[in-house]
């Protein structure tokens, strides 16, 4: 079988919808992640509350836009060093995106107005110039795993499960929302090598348009080989074995709503994500770990 192509698209902005599952070990990965969790201990700095967040000048983003941008962001609480950075792109420019201005441009300056030593209280001028205010003319779908458009599912039911409709304002975090749909779906069929991202955008200047291609990496569907569980009580081992069973086409779907349902008695901070497979991708089986143990647990 052909391998995986990597994905080599020039993003105008960062969406993806990845299942990534690191290779399956008898040892678990979660040593090493537990690891990581411990050196990465710098230090988040001061918390920030922004006071007031006010327009240097004018703007050609609608009143109603920005006043439900400034709400939204000051609602927040801000940490680490790069707060104003995070401000910017993220708050701002990204809550704009949100409503249509995909190429708003945001400056910021931040000025301290009291200050304790855990806490900064500061006012915000901005600068902001939204531009055109844009709406999605369609979404298409390209299969990079072959030249031909076929797919696992119809056009149609892909086309359904981004929660935007032609016409609507384009909004950015719809689009990532649907992203996590489009993953949701095919993981629930045994596709846990499916990557989204959107290409570059087809912008319609003339009438302020958006049209939407998304790449897509299918991969293969995998049913579920053998199931190993470790650090799980037996009623609830026994369970889980229940919902996923040797054979069956593996569903990522199942696996997440056991942690959900199950929450308040699993061991803290273990995550869905924190199952492995081993791939065969000849047989097209996959070997699962599924591993209850959190940082605490292993490191005794």
């Amino acid at each position: 079988m052909k391998g995986l192509r990597l994905l080599r698209v020039s993003l105008a902005f960062v969406l993806s919808a990845l299942v990534c599952s690191p290779m399956f070990a008898q040892t678990s990965w979660k040593a090493e992640h537990c690891h990581i969790l411990e050196t990465a201990s710098e230090p988040l700095g001061l918390k920030v509350v922004i006071d007031d967040l006010v327009l240097d000048g004018n703007t050609d983003v609608s009143e109603a836009v920005w006043n439900a941008v400034v709400s939204k962001t000051k609602a927040k609480t801000f940490a680490g060093y790069s707060w104003v950075d995070e401000l910017k792109e993220v708050d701002l420019r990204g809550g704009l995106r949100n409503w249509g201005y995909f190429k708003a441009e945001v400056s910021v300056e931040a000025r301290v107005i009291s200050s304790s030593p855990v806490l900064e209280h500061v006012v915000v001028r901005a600068h902001v110039s939204g531009g055109p205010r844009y709406t999605l003319s369609g979404v298409r779908f390209r299969n990079v795993d072959s030249e031909e458009k076929h797919f696992a599912f119809s056009a149609e039911e892909l086309r359904a499960l981004i929660p935007l409709h032609d016409g609507d304002v384009f909004s950015v975090g719809k689009v990532r929302e649907g992203l996590d749909v489009l993953r949701k779906h095919y993981g629930s069929h045994g596709y846990i090598d499916f990557v989204a991202v959107p290409e570059n955008p087809e912008f319609d200047e003339t009438h302020q348009q958006i049209a939407l291609v998304l790449s897509v990496q299918e991969g293969l569907q995998f049913r579920l080989g053998s199931i190993e569980i470790v650090g799980l009580d037996p009623p609830l081992e026994k369970e889980l074995r229940s919902k996923v069973r040797s054979g069956e086409i593996l569903n990522l779907e199942l696996i997440s709503d056991f942690y959900r349902d199950h929450k308040s008695v699993l061991p803290e901070g273990v995550l869905p994500e924190d199952t492995t497979f081993q791939r065969n991708y000849k047989e097209r089986t996959a070997n699962a770990l599924f591993d209850f143990r959190n940082c605490s647990q292993l490191q005794n």
